[in-house]
């Protein structure tokens, strides 16, 4: 009778070190496109601090002598849903960040300052989690339509309304 009750003594142990995880990330933001531009949506999930990035994802070379050529932007969201052009202007209170290393890596890094046909970018963001990112190229934004994002699907992305992704987004908060 002993034997079967130690199972279940060793189930909490599991089930505390998986809680203690710091939370997932979530399909929180979504690439849509307005006016032929590439546009980030992030759900700030009512956070008081927000930013979203978008860099190029250039896998070729060795990653700790190449350059990180990104566009990060952050500020405090007016609203639960965030839209920003990117490379564009940032919302009242946001500011593009500088183009400064890391100490954590080795590699350079350069203001993303245009989009290049045949380039995957990838757009990803924060606010009270960390989002799911969306890769994509210029090819993808004529497959979005007005309505429509792009947003994570496990390890792709897929287009979806825009509130269905608004729906799950706010799910997730």
């Amino acid at each position: 009778m002993r034997g079967r009750r130690r199972p279940w003594i060793l189930l909490p142990l599991p089930l505390l070190i998986l809680t203690a995880c710091s939370p997932a990330e979530q399909p929180i933001v979504a690439l849509a496109v307005r006016d032929d531009q590439p546009v980030g949506v992030l759900v700030t999930c009512d956070d008081r601090d927000a930013n979203i990035r978008v860099f190029e994802n250039d896998h070729q070379g060795d990653p700790g002598k190449r350059s990180l050529i990104r566009w990060r932007i952050g500020g405090p969201p007016a609203s639960e849903v965030v839209e920003v052009a990117l490379l564009g202007q940032p919302p009242e209170g946001w500011e593009v960040a500088d183009a400064v290393g890391s100490p954590a890596t080795e590699a350079d890094v350069e203001l993303l300052t245009e989009f290049r046909a045949g380039v995957t970018y990838t757009l990803d963001g924060a606010s009270r989690r960390e989002a799911l990112s969306v890769d994509f190229t210029l090819a993808d934004l004529p497959r979005i339509g007005p309505d429509q994002v792009l947003a994570p699907n496990g390890r792709n992305s897929k287009v979806i309304s825009r509130e269905t992704f608004l729906r799950k987004a706010r799910d997730r908060c």
